[in-house]
Parts: C-alpha cells; sequence; structure tokens
C-alpha cells in the first residue's frame, strides 16, 4: 500500500495538462516549469523509513480527536522479556538458583533493591514508580508482545489489533504541527520481523504507521548516518535553493494545477490541502532540527552515552519535547535483546550476531543503565515530568528457577516494569512478589492497567471504538482502568 501510493505520486507529478479535457490522451509533459522543482516535491512529499507520506501526518492530524492536551508518552521496550531477579526485583535472600549471579544494591527509595547492574537507574528511583507484579497467562514472545502493544492477545503470528502508538495517531495526532505524531525508534529485524510488526497500525492502514528509524543491533555505536538516510525526505532536494522555495504561491499555484488534472483525483481526495501543509512541514526546519542530535551540548550526549541505546533515547526526549506524541523505543523488535535462555551473564558470544545477541546484563546493563537514567533526570530537570510518560516494559518476565546453561526462560506470571513522568505518583513500589520471585504476593496487574493509565495520560477514552475494514466497531481496550496508585 505504501509503494502504490508513493507510485500514484510519482506518476500524477508527470500527468498531461492536457488530460483533463481528453487532448493529447497518453502524452507526457511535466506540470512543474523545472526538473529541479519536480525532484523536490517528489523527494519531500514521503518521509521516514516506513515511507509514511507528509500529506497522510498532516491529514492524519486533521482527523484527530479534539482533545488538545499537550502530552506524550515514551514507551521503552525492552524485547525478549527483561528479567525481574536482574533488573528491579533481585532476592538476594533467596536460594542461588533462584537469585541468580549478581548482588542486590540499595535506590534512592529507602529499603527497595534493585541489580548491581543498574546503579545509575537505582539512584533516579526517587523519580519512578515500580510496579513489581505485572502478569499475564503467556509464555509466547509474539502473543505476549501482541498483548502489551495493543491490549489484545495475539495467537496467529499475525498483528490484528492497532499498537498504542498507532491508536495515539490515530485520536490524538501531533502535539505540533510539522512532526510525525508516532515515532519508532528501533533496531533492525534480523531474525523474527513478525514481532516487530506488533508495533504498527494493523487494520488503522499507513496513515497511521510510525515514522520508523532503524539501527543496526551488532553495532554498538549510534549511527547518525541511518538517521540522517531515513530523514532525509525532511530536507531540501540538492539543487533546489531556499529562495526557490521560498516562492510559494507559484509553487503552490503548480500543485493546484497538478491537483486539478490528476487522472486518479478520488483517490488522492484534498491533495492540495494536504500537500500546502506538507511542504510547510518540510520547509519550516521543525521536523528536521527534532531529529538532529547536533543541537544538544555535547555534556548531555555524554550524560545519555555515546552508545546506541544512549543516542536513541535522547532523540526520543528531543522528539516528544518537539511535539511528538508517541515515541516506542524498540530495543529488540525480533524479542531476543533480552531473552537470556543460554546465559544470565556474557557468554563471549560474537558481536556480530553471528550466534545470536542475547548476551546477558554484563553486556546489555550498562548501557540501559546510563540512558535510562538520564532520560530520567532529563524530564524532570527539563520540566516534562507532567508532560511526558514513561513506560519501560517487555512482554513477559523470565522464570524463577535459573536454568541448566545459567539463563532464564520465559514466564509470563511475573515481571517488573518501571514507569516515570506523567505527574504520576512516583517513588514507589506498586506490588510485591513471593520470595521466589514466581507470582505476585499482593496487588497482581494487569497489563491492560498499565496501557489504561497510558491512555487516561493522553486523554484518550479506552472504552471508544476503532472501524475495521469490515467495518466492525472493536474497542480500544477491551477492558482495564488506570492504576489508582499512581493518579
Amino acid at each position: 500500500m505504501i509503494n502504490e501510493h508513493r507510485c500514484d505520486f510519482r506518476r500524477l507529478l508527470r500527468v498531461s495538462p492536457h488530460s483533463a479535457s481528453g487532448a493529447n490522451v497518453g502524452t507526457e509533459r511535466p506540470i512543474l516549469q523545472s526538473h529541479s522543482r519536480r525532484r523536490f516535491m517528489q523527494s519531500t512529499l514521503s518521509a521516514g523509513g516506513a515511507g509514511l507520506a507528509l500529506s497522510d501526518v498532516v491529514r492524519l492530524q486533521a482527523e484527530s480527536a479534539s482533545d488538545t492536551r499537550d502530552t506524550a508518552v515514551i514507551q521503552i521496550w525492552l524485547g525478549g522479556g527483561p528479567s525481574q531477579f536482574e533488573t528491579l526485583d533481585p532476592k538476594p535472600h533467596a536460594p542461588a538458583e533462584f537469585r541468580g549471579p549478581y548482588s542486590a544494591i540499595q535506590t534512592a527509595l529507602p529499603g527497595v533493591l534493585a541489580c548491581e547492574k543498574l546503579p545509575m537507574t537505582a539512584q533516579v528511583l526517587d523519580r519512578a514508580a515500580v510496579i513489581r507484579t505485572v502478569r499475564h497467562t503467556t509464555n509466547g514472545h509474539f502473543v505476549g508482545a501482541h498483548w502489551l502493544s495493543t491490549g489484545y492477545s495475539g495467537d496467529t503470528g499475525k498483528t490484528t489489533h492497532p499498537s498504542s502508538g498507532a491508536l495515539t495517531a490515530k485520536f490524538r495526532g501531533a502535539n505540533q504541527p510539522g512532526l510525525p505524531p508516532y515515532v519508532l525508534l528501533s533496531e533492525e529485524q534480523t531474525r523474527n520481523p513478525v514481532i516487530g510488526t506488533v508495533m504498527g497500525s494493523s487494520y488503522l492502514g499507513s496513515n497511521h504507521s510510525p515514522f520508523t528509524l532503524l539501527q543496526d543491533p551488532f553495532r554498538s555505536a549510534y549511527q547518525h548516518e541511518k538517521i540522517t538516510a531515513a530523514t532525509s525526505n525532511l530536507n531540501l532536494a540538492n539543487d533546489v535553493t531556499i529562495d526557490r522555495v521560498d516562492d510559494r504561491r507559484a509553487l503552490l499555484s503548480e500543485l493546484d494545477q497538478f491537483a486539478r488534472n490528476a487522472e486518479s483525483i478520488g483517490s488522492i481526495d484534498g491533495v492540495s490541502k494536504f500537500n500546502r501543509q506538507a511542504l510547510d512541514m518540510v520547509t519550516s526546519g521543525t521536523a528536521r532540527r527534532a531529529f538532529d542530535l547536533t543541537q544538544e551540548s555535547q555534556a548531555t550526549r555524554d550524560r545519555y552515552g555515546r552508545h546506541r541505546w544512549g543516542q536513541m533515547g535522547l532523540l526520543a526526549r528531543r522528539l516528544v519535547e518537539s511535539g511528538v506524541t508517541f515515541v516506542t523505543f524498540n530495543m529488540a523488535p525480533d524479542s531476543l535483546c533480552w531473552d537470556w535462555h543460554r546465559n544470565i551473564v556474557n557468554d563471549d558470544r560474537p558481536t556480530d550476531g553471528s550466534d545470536g545477541p542475547s548476551r546477558g546484563m554484563d553486556i546489555s546493563g550498562p548501557p540501559l543503565d546510563q540512558m535510562l537514567s538520564a532520560l530520567i533526570t532529563d524530564l524532570y530537570e527539563r520540566g516534562l515530568d507532567r508532560k511526558v510518560m514513561l513506560v519501560v516494559w517487555g512482554e513477559f518476565g523470565r522464570t524463577p528457577r535459573v536454568n541448566k546453561t545459567g539463563g532464564r526462560d520465559h514466564w509470563g506470571s511475573l515481571m517488573s516494569i518501571l514507569m516515570a513522568g506523567g505527574g504520576l505518583k512516583v517513588g514507589q513500589v506498586i506490588g510485591e512478589s513471593t520470595p521466589k520471585g514466581e507470582v505476585p504476593k499482593t496487588r497482581p496487574v494487569d497489563p491492560l492497567e498499565v496501557l489504561a493509565t497510558m491512555y487516561d495520560h493522553l486523554g484518550i477514552d479506552p472504552s471508544g471504538h476503532t472501524i475495521t475494514n469490515a467495518g466492525r466497531p472493536i474497542p480500544i481496550l477491551p477492558g482495564g482502568k488506570p492504576i489508582d496508585e499512581l493518579l
């Protein structure tokens, strides 16, 4: 669908000006008066790694609900299922086969422990809320990821419902004109691509798909060139000068002529209106500035960490601060990075991923710790703690007992998550797990409660409905209410 849409625009840019009257049918004459200007239009009417058309972005904003609150969400997705023991619910007094290889350390919350591999995050937990008793009933990657991303369990290996980010795009749109409403920062999918689709728009269509920026999962360094390539269509064509673009009246007149003479005008209803707004998006510089990390100080970039995860976390903060409404930072779209079946500690597998990227908390812990602590600190120091809600989770937790290879397996019965900002009541731990980290001992939390809390912050009524391609109304969530303890 996306590629067909691109082809329509490129073909229509070359429709003969006489075709509307029936003369010279079959001849091709460019409507635009210069090759450079045609290149400019072709190069700027689509954006992002997913090919989301700019005119679709602004159409999306026009379709959005009337709620104009300036709130946003950053979702950090630890694909594969992070271990509760090796993150936010260590069990130092449990037998060795349960507590695992790492020690527990004190946090900024009196009496609350965290894994020793998260020392920086431990010192900012007074600005966060930890929920130690999230649970559901699946141990499958796809089903769990689908459930937590959409609110509906998936059981066919095919995404059947739109993600929380796509729903936000539909019902809220972007907080600022000139920006996409939903951005997906992700590692490239290399092994299980179907799992990554749960972050998409499903039957809502490409208008609500994320603007996607990808990084190589087997390179620790942040890849600026990939961000540049993905956002290149937000820049002007090389041979189009600012002076020529500023001649808005002439360019928009040509766009009007293009729309009037299009052969398939019914398929691009309102193209003049939306392409005017798309042109404003391209030429205003708002989006280009938002994606440009060079605007940040060297000290800030160092604080987040010069590695891939650190710079992507900083980019997430820049985007929501600039006006993007929902950002998902998917650390492992293949659900492998945190899928520690073989070993909880570094087992010296090759860094090129030839033997799998799941390399334990020695590898994944430090960059996550640095990025997460910097992001939490930034949200509060920059006054974003009421506007931006941060949610850190994955599809499930890990088995209480360490397996025979020194790893942990899938465990949907218990997981720990972190939430911050969003005006939430932070500095608390919700729920207590059993002494061996098996199941909730008190206050079990359903994933739907977490999603309902996110939607409440965004001003989206979870009892509202979307309509499938077959015309069937589907509730945004099948149940659940916001978490009382956080409100």
